[in-house]
């Protein structure tokens, strides 16, 4: 056994750049899998611990006028524990808006970062971080806001950061936190009260504990005065960041499985390369009197040393990419302390590797080892050769030789042709999503802020009445609310009401899934609420907002494909017509549209909408990157190991044919005919299902108030192609190099 292992440490050195491939296979696979497992389950530990100590609270309710026998009902609830009112005003700080939260016996505690803590009988104002950091605002600096057209100056007494609005965008115009125009802030009643002159009532109840059926307890305890109800899942505060969660995690299972798929075919043709370059030393060492079952430890041992190398330093250098992928959700998530954590699945997929790379290497060692060994020093080792299917047609005569001979081959060595189709499809489904997935969300962006929207500014307003009487507004108005339908999938959405457009248009475009624009006569529904909600056209739809006592029945007249703002569309005319009331507080304007400025509460501008999108997307795009520039290397390793097994395996049958008289130009054409077989079917098979994989890869960023839908083009299948072709005919380069340098009379003897 001596010899054996100093025969390894010899193999080492000598083919250390076949080992290295195994090496590096499997150094990838769990950097990839252990590194992005490590990141979404540290942001989901960072999540846990924040949520855990800060108690969140389960539910939130929007009402007008919420009184302590509503409080009273609340606690009355089998299974909830703590109610507290809140009272919400939005003022402007600058020319930016602040959301100032009055708290009397807050049931979520807030997170001090600076300051001193909040404090329910203490005068100040309490500005959470990120808005801070953005406005240069420091503990003890005064600021001034201005609220109904007075001017309120308050002391910053603390800095802060809540549980409750983790994934703060301001405004649902929004779908990434925009810190520089929003913030939110905290004040005691007695600073709304004697600072603000506030003379309304609570407006706003976080709720503790759980009860089974919450969301119709607060509809009946509220009737026509619910605003909104939200919990955990549906706080677009909380519920982006728990969604990312899922989604980092889905990303993890999914490109890893592929990726891991691929590394193991690589890993595998590898070794089993490696040892079939070995035949003869094998046979040597048979009669030199070493027993299979000590050959067959000694060659598993090189899938022990070089895979378990590999998956080790991919294990230590994991934490690099999780770090790494933490780092881009750091500017869209505000969590105070950020940790790296793992499961145990991660250990799995360690062992699996390593023993993949035993199990290759014995396997290879075991179907090397058959037979006497005289038989692999003499080269007895091939194969009989028998007449396919094809040779019976007519034209096959006709067909060069060449052509003839690689036909053959590739029905003669089905595992290896097939590992080529596999390795090429991968490639494919890889390159497809890689690149995809960035094109599928920048068309999203394109789509929504561009084509099916198209006003240049948003103005947001107090008094719709009052205004409509002293102006003719030029732009379109629309009503914004929460809205409980049936049938539904549980969650409250959206419910957008629409005007007629200007004489210029509409601004609202979007169109139907049967290309028609939202018309009078029924209500139309979003593709992704129409899909979770099981809604097809001509269902009666019910809707119950804020003001109903009852709910208003329409009919689904069609399908919106839109991403954003999933939900419901009707025109005013339908709405009003159904029974009822049109209180728009956005107006939609074009470019160059006269307004009353003094009227107006706040201004978004599709601009403004468009770059926060961008940055949402930018926040996503290095994970995009770093996975297309892990694939790319991946291929690369696949399928050069795939061509080099090819040229070990048929290294004698280019010798015999070389020796008949077969030209080295039309030996090269033999590799160059199997491989186009090859490409070309794996290329065929992976263009489905790459397009199947990116449908599942961009529905794990989908949630219940964002959709994403696959978007493929020319461009992107065109990429994929010349890359993975490129990659794939190169292989017959790398074999006609090796071709020219083939030792004859060592491949006849079938030693190498």
């Amino acid at each position: 056994m001596k010899y054996l292992n100093r025969k390894l440490w010899r193999d080492v050195r000598h083919n250390w750049t076949q080992f290295f491939s195994v090496f590096l296979m499997a150094f990838l696979s769990i950097l990839v899998f252990v590194g992005l497992q490590g990141a979404w389950k540290g942001l989901d530990t960072s999540l846990d611990h924040y949520i855990s100590d800060a108690n969140l609270a389960n539910y939130w309710a929007q009402a007008t006028n919420v009184t302590d026998n509503d409080l009273s009902k609340l606690r009355d609830l089998k299974g909830i524990s703590k109610v507290s009112a809140v009272t919400r005003i939005q003022v402007k700080q600058n020319s930016h808006q602040l959301i100032i939260d009055s708290l009397d016996h807050p049931v979520t505690k807030l997170h001090l970062v600076k300051g001193t803590a909040y404090s329910n009988q203490r005068s100040g104002v309490w500005v959470n971080k990120e808005y801070a950091t953005n406005h240069n605002l420091k503990v003890g600096q005064t600021i001034s806001m201005r609220y109904q057209g007075q001017t309120v100056r308050l002391k910053i007494r603390g800095i802060v950061q809540s549980v409750s609005r983790i994934y703060f965008n301001g405004t649902q115009e929004y779908i990434a936190p925009n810190y520089s125009n929003y913030g939110y802030a905290y004040v005691s009643p007695q600073t709304l009260t004697n600072e603000f002159h506030y003379a309304g009532g609570n407006n706003l109840i976080e709720i503790r504990g759980n009860h089974h059926q919450m969301r119709k307890a607060v509809e009946k305890i509220f009737g026509a005065r619910l605003v909104a109800y939200y919990n955990r899942t549906t706080l677009p505060d909380v519920s982006s960041a728990l969604d990312r969660v899922g989604q980092i995690r889905n990303l993890s299972y999914l490109f890893s499985f592929i990726f891991i798929l691929l590394a193991i075919l690589a890993m595998f043709t590898t070794i089993r390369r490696l040892i079939e370059d070995q035949m003869g030393e094998i046979a040597t060492l048979k009669a030199l009197g070493f027993q299979n079952r000590q050959l067959s430890l000694h060659y598993a041992s090189f899938g022990l040393l070089v895979g378990g190398a590999g998956a080790l330093v991919g294990a230590v250098f994991s934490p690099v990419i999780s770090w790494f992928v933490l780092s881009t959700q750091q500017t869209m998530f505000s969590i105070p302390h950020w940790q790296l954590s793992y499961t145990y699945s991660s250990l799995a997929v360690i062992a699996l590797v390593i023993l993949i790379c035993i199990g290759a290497a014995d396997w290879a060692a075991r179907g090397s080892m058959q037979g006497l060994p005289a038989k692999f020093l003499r080269g007895e080792t091939e194969s009989r050769v028998h007449h396919i299917w094809l040779e019976r047609i007519g034209g096959w005569r006709k067909l060069s030789y060449a052509s003839r001979w690689a036909i053959r081959d590739v029905f003669f060595n089905k595992s290896r042709v097939l590992m080529g189709i596999v390795g090429v499809a991968g490639g494919m489904m890889l390159m497809i999503a890689g690149i995809g997935m960035p094109q599928s969300i920048n068309h999203l962006v394109d789509k929504a802020y561009g084509h099916d929207f198209t006003y240049s500014k948003r103005l947001n307003f107090n008094n719709y009445q009052q205004y409509q009487q002293t102006n003719h507004p030029n732009g379109q108005w629309v009503q914004l609310s929460q809205a409980h339908y049936s049938p539904d999938d549980g969650y409250d959405r959206l419910l957008m009401v629409i005007s007629k457009g200007n004489s210029k248009g509409d601004y609202v475009q979007m169109k139907t899934t049967d290309g028609h624009k939202v018309e009078d006569g029924g209500v139309y529904v979003t593709q992704g609420f129409a899909d979770r909600a099981n809604l097809s056209k001509g269902m009666t739809l019910k809707i119950k907002t804020v003001g109903l006592s009852d709910p208003i029945k329409l009919k689904i007249k069609g399908t919106i494909t839109s991403e954003i703002n999933q939900g419901a569309y009707v025109t005013s005319k339908t709405w009003q017509d159904a029974g009822g009331t049109f209180q728009p507080t956005t107006l939609l304007v074009g470019k160059g549209a006269k307004y009353d400025k003094s009227a107006i509460s706040s201004t978004i501008t599709m601009n403004s909408q468009r770059q926060n999108a961008e940055r949402f997307v930018n926040n996503l795009m290095s994970i995009f990157a770093l996975i297309i520039a892990f694939a790319v290397l991946l291929i690369v390793i696949v399928l050069y190991n795939l061509g080099a097994l090819s040229f070990v395996e048929r290294s004698r049958d280019y010798a015999t044919l070389s020796v008949l008289g077969i030209k080295r130009n039309e030996l090269r054409n033999l590799t160059l005919v199997e491989n186009l077989i090859t490409t070309f079917v794996g290329w065929l098979i992976g263009i489905p299902a790459g397009i199947w994989f990116l449908g599942e890869y961009v529905n794990t960023f989908s949630t219940i108030n964002l959709v994403y839908s696959p978007y493929i083009n020319w461009i992107t299948i065109t990429v994929a192609t010349v890359f993975v072709w490129i990659c794939s005919l190169s292989t017959t380069l790398l074999i006609s190099r090796r071709i020219r340098k083939l030792d004859m009379v060592e491949a006849l003897k079938g030693v190498e």
